[in-house]
């Protein structure tokens, strides 16, 4: 037989060989088996959990908003962001230049009101003192009257008619005069209790107008961590962090300052998933920031309104807030975070990763490993979490199972 022949028997050999392998399953071991990495199936809690991103902020902080005056207002100074602020440290100041010169314009009118009660009260004084002197004049002549009267009785009938007539109309004149001075008193009360009127009104401008300028200097009634909101652009839709420069109306919420004992992650689910979300689901938040850590939290509240996504308005999403169950320093307002609501838990069963787990030709199996190698092993899966699956049915605690995917069939 030649040296050719005996080669193509020898791989015919082979072929045989590697079908009785592949036909029964297994593939003995060999350095290449002893070295696929692998898992070990054990009993364990499975937790079906949904994971969504969010945003750290305080469960309670102080809103500085912009004061409610006339106008609008503009930016000039912000204190840094992140900033850790004192009480009486300046957050906010707009500008003033408008409002200094209205409240020197109402001090202006408040003075001249003062200056026109002054002049009004002299103009007063000094009627009040002609008509009494007209009192004194006509008191006069009536008492001269009298005594004119006294003497026409010695005189002709004629002079003493004339005597009653003048006497008449001193009296007459007498009354008038006080009459005057009765009415002066009511005219001068109406034009003082109106100069008061104006006064009062020209004050209350004059303190509106100082105090809408010493409201435009807002400084810290506490201390803490300042926070930038964000605030609708002027002239656009697009939504952005307050800076300085803007222009916003009276009210609008610029800042705040958080209370760090207690923290939250205001998130947001979609449609399709907040029917899964409850009040009082456990959760785990991570931060990006610091990936180590992992902090325990409990669902407080899903908003039963849906929102639409500002950059996708078709995307209909619900408002969501974690409390965040205990204190970190390395918590801060604004932090990237994501939360891992748990949504069931069940104890003591298999599970394994579903990238372990593979589909051909109608089989669902997995590579476990036996004393002569790896066999195709198939396995009935149970709820996934996504990442994990329960096997129901096909493995056992304690086996172990390739984590590459080995070929076989």
């Amino acid at each position: 037989m030649s040296r050719l022949s005996k080669r193509w028997i020898l791989v015919g050999v082979g072929f045989v060989l590697a079908a009785a392998v592949l036909a029964s399953g297994a593939l003995s071991p060999s350095k290449a088996d002893n070295a696929t990495p692998t898992l070990t199936v054990t009993l364990g809690e499975f937790r079906v959990t949904h994971v969504e991103a969010g945003e750290i902020q305080a469960a309670r902080d102080e809103k500085v908003v912009a004061p409610r005056v006339r106008g609008r207002l503009k930016i000039v100074h912000l204190h840094p962001e992140g900033a850790r602020v004192e009480v009486g440290d300046l957050l906010l100041q707009f500008d003033r230049e408008l409002h200094a010169q209205e409240v020197k314009d109402n001090a202006g009118s408040l003075e001249q009101a003062k200056a026109d009660l002054t002049k009004t009260l002299a103009q007063q004084d000094r009627k009040r003192a002609e008509l009494r002197m007209q009192v004194e004049q006509k008191t006069a002549e009536r008492d001269l009257a009298k005594i004119n009267l006294q003497k026409a009785k010695y005189g002709s009938p004629v002079e003493r008619e004339e005597a009653k007539i003048n006497i008449e109309n001193a009296e007459r004149a007498v009354t008038q005069a006080k009459t005057n001075v009765e009415a002066q008193a009511i005219i001068d009360q109406v034009e003082l209790a109106n100069r008061d009127l104006r006064i009062l009104h020209r004050q209350k401008n004059y303190d509106r107008a100082k105090s809408d300028y010493e409201r435009l200097s807002v400084h810290a009634t506490r201390p803490g961590i300042l926070v930038y909101e964000e605030i609708r652009k002027r002239g656009t839709e697009r939504q952005g962090k307050v800076t300085e420069g803007d222009v916003v109306w009276g009210g609008t919420s610029l800042l705040a300052l958080p209370e760090l004992d207690s923290m939250q992650v205001y998130s947001q689910v979609g449609e399709m998933d907040v029917q899964k979300i409850e009040p009082g689901q456990q959760a785990i938040i991570r931060l990006e920031a610091y990936p180590g850590p992992v902090f325990a939290g409990v669902v407080r509240r899903v908003s039963p309104m849906a929102n639409e996504l500002e950059y996708a308005p078709n995307v209909q999403v619900f408002d969501m807030v974690v409390d965040i169950s205990e204190h970190d320093d390395r918590l801060y307002p604004g932090m990237s975070a994501a939360v891992e609501i748990l949504l069931e838990s069940v104890p003591d069963v298999l599970s394994i990763p579903l990238s372990l787990v593979y589909r051909r030709q109608d089989r669902i199996f997995v590579f476990r490993k036996t004393a002569n190698g790896f066999e195709t092993t198939d396995v009935t899966l149970g709820a996934d979490n996504g990442l994990d699956v329960i096997i129901e049915s096909g493995l056992a605690d304690g086996d172990v199972i390739s984590l590459t995917d080995l070929g076989l069939l």
